[in-house]
């Protein structure tokens, strides 16, 4: 696994050669604004079976997924005009969404379900990465499932440096700030959105968007 080390300076440059990487079906460990994540084209079947087996995780299991803007995501995913504009105000930040998924996006990153969980990153670095990239990104945490999710470049390097296989570059942006894992809101039922996991953003957050949108109330699943 090849470490780069994040500097702001260099940030042009590290986006460059992960894009080529992801290009080419490799996969890259990145600092997001919640836990160090396992970034694969989602397009690219092998590169996603590859993070599969680098986390020892189910196909089974649905992985969340990145993308630039709500213009992407409505190219993979359904939303009416509503929702649309509630994505406007919980993106960027950290909040996945789940929405009912196109046939553009892979059986294999949703684990078969009819539904996609969605998120654009706050991340400077990597909303540079989905910038330059043309298409969506696996957002999954870089960790072994069901272990501690990495919150340093340092324990990226631990978890991985004696399970092959591992990711094929890592960016190293050093410690993050304290975080939950994102939040995650299904609204495939505008009506009636829930909260499946509580994470970083809260339920009284999450309503201030509805309301400020003439959204609905949300309930805990």
């Amino acid at each position: 696994m090849e470490v780069v080390h994040l500097v702001e300076r260099n940030q042009e440059a590290i986006v460059a050669k992960a894009s080529s990487l992801l290009q080419r079906g490799g996969v890259v460990a990145v600092p997001t604004d919640t836990v160090y994540g396992l970034v694969a084209d989602v397009l690219q079947a092998t590169a996603v079976r590859k993070i599969f087996r680098i986390k020892k995780r189910s196909h089974l299991k649905a992985m969340p997924v990145f993308v630039r803007d709500t213009a992407m995501a409505s190219a993979y995913a359904y939303f009416d005009p509503q929702v649309g504009k509630l994505l406007e105000e919980v993106w960027p930040g950290r909040t996945t969404v789940v929405l009912r998924k196109k046939e553009s996006m892979p059986d294999l990153v949703t684990g078969g379900e009819r539904t996609v969980g969605m998120r654009i990153p706050g991340h400077p670095f990597l909303a540079a990465l989905l910038a330059a990239y043309p298409n969506p990104l696996t957002g999954t945490s870089a960790n072994l499932s069901g272990s501690e999710p990495a919150a340093s470049g340092v324990d990226v390097q631990l978890v991985f440096q004696r399970h092959i296989p591992r990711p094929d570059l890592l960016v190293d942006g050093g410690m993050l700030p304290a975080s939950s894992a994102s939040t995650v809101l299904d609204i495939t039922n505008p009506s009636n959105p829930r909260i499946l996991r509580m994470g970083a953003i809260t339920k009284e957050k999450l309503d201030e968007y509805l309301r400020i949108t003439n959204g609905f109330r949300i309930t805990n699943s």
